[in-house]
């Protein structure tokens, strides 16, 4: 099993069993004879209000500390799950409160803060400061950089305002495991302050600028940047770009296109967009802000016995460029099959640079859908041209990157010829 594998199950059983006991520390006292809807709906509103602070937490500390387990479930995974988790999150807070008015039916003292009973005063503050960070998440792309880092500091103020509310209200409170629990979420948040912290300070060092901007095809271009300090990253990697300049605010994550080895840095960006657009037209010297690297769609923890089958879709060959540039720098050589999907010969990136590596290691097979080439395959990638050029499919490992039918499909087909998931490796473009 995957070291992302055995950490997510871990964390799966962690949190089944935080929701049962959670459930148990609730209802346990009910006396079902004697149970009316202001007891149902009073527990109910206790039981939501726990669950929603232990999401809430959840929440803040990946958000905390997505860089360090990035390089054990990938950024794309974390943010996926922020996105998702955070809807389950809103539910829970929210209709933490609607039960408690459903069981005293009233509705004042828990929409209109009262300081005469802090503890109750801080919860109803802290659902107006989530119903602002929510808020804010959804219109990301609208505030600017600056204006996110109050906001962070806000959700710190959200997660204290909420920790009090928890530890005063509600006989729940006294419960010892319940206790150990918020302990575990105080030092975590903590844990992950410093972190985050930590990593900003560091990062705010590194700086990069433009070098050149490269047309490799009508609508693709390669941004290369200066750094002022080399960026260790493994191929195949991407970072998020920020401008910060004309109202767009927003940071875009692109995958590195050069060798690790490499002393500048290259993004190469098919325009799609507003932020593209202004990015192809930056000027020599202008500063681009660049956090990473990130992603796990890397050749580290493929099997070395097994040949590296590459599918890639436009603009989805940047990590296999930088993977294969890298592996001309290596001693250990890797049997690559790459199945280059693209719709024109002329709009294929980077095909003279892949043409002139005449490695024995490196087979190139370009598919074209909309134009008719001599000695290349025409139409879409499917099981018949897999089939066709790969001798051994049972001992190969496959990486997908490209647009999602062409993946999904792609992973449609391997699966009928027989390859297991996990000899399956998907890079998601999940922004």
């Amino acid at each position: 099993m995957k070291t992302k594998d055995k950490l997510l199950e871990i964390l799966l059983i962690i949190f089944i069993f935080l929701l049962i006991f959670i459930f148990y520390s609730v209802f346990k006292s009910i006396n079902l004879d004697n149970l009316s809807f202001n007891i149902l709906f009073y527990s109910l509103g206790k039981f939501c209000g726990l669950i929603g602070f232990l999401f809430l937490s959840i929440l803040i500390f990946s958000g905390d500390t997505a860089r360090f387990f990035d390089r054990f479930l990938g950024m794309d995974r974390i943010i996926k799950f922020q996105r998702k988790f955070a809807l389950i999150t809103s539910f829970f807070v929210i209709v933490h409160p609607l039960f408690f008015i459903l069981s005293s039916r009233s509705y004042l003292n828990y929409l209109i803060p009262d300081f005469a009973v802090l503890p109750i005063a801080l919860g109803t503050i802290s659902l107006y400061i989530f119903i602002i960070i929510m808020i804010c998440s959804a219109l990301y792309k609208r505030i600017s950089y600056q204006i996110w880092q109050y906001i962070h500091i806000l959700t710190y103020i959200l997660f204290f305002f909420s920790l009090y509310h928890a530890t005063k209200i509600g006989s729940e409170a006294s419960n010892t495991f319940v206790k150990l629990t918020f302990s575990i979420l105080l030092i975590g948040i903590i844990t992950g302050i410093i972190y985050r912290t930590y990593y900003k300070i560091k990062h705010r060092k590194f700086k990069c600028y433009v070098k050149e901007i490269r047309w490799e095809t009508k609508d693709t271009f390669t941004l290369i940047l200066n750094p002022n300090k080399r960026l260790n990253f493994k191929a195949g990697q991407f970072c998020f770009l920020r401008l910060n300049k004309d109202k767009l605010y927003a940071r875009h994550p692109f995958t590195i296109s050069n060798s690790p080895e490499d002393e500048t840095l290259h993004f190469t960006i098919k325009l799609n967009g507003r932020f593209t657009k202004l990015a192809s037209e930056l000027k020599t010297g202008e500063e681009v802000i660049v956090d990473g690297p990130f992603g796990i769609f890397t050749l580290d923890n493929a099997d070395k016995k097994k040949s590296l089958v590459f599918i890639a879709g436009g603009v989805g060959i940047t990590p296999f460029y930088s993977i294969i540039k890298s592996c001309l720098h290596s001693d250990i050589k890797r049997n690559i099959t790459l199945f280059y999907c693209s719709r024109t010969l002329k709009g294929t990136i980077f095909k003279k640079e892949l043409d002139n590596i005449k490695e024995d290691w490196l087979k190139k097979v370009y598919i074209f859908s909309e134009e008719i080439c001599q000695d290349y395959e025409k139409g879409y990638i499917n099981k018949s041209i897999i089939a066709k050029h790969l001798k051994d499919i049972n001992n190969s490992i496959f990486y997908i990157c490209g647009p999602e039918k062409m993946k999904d499909c792609a992973i449609k087909d391997l699966k009928e010829l027989g390859v297991k998931k996990e000899n399956i490796i998907i890079e998601d473009f999940f922004w």
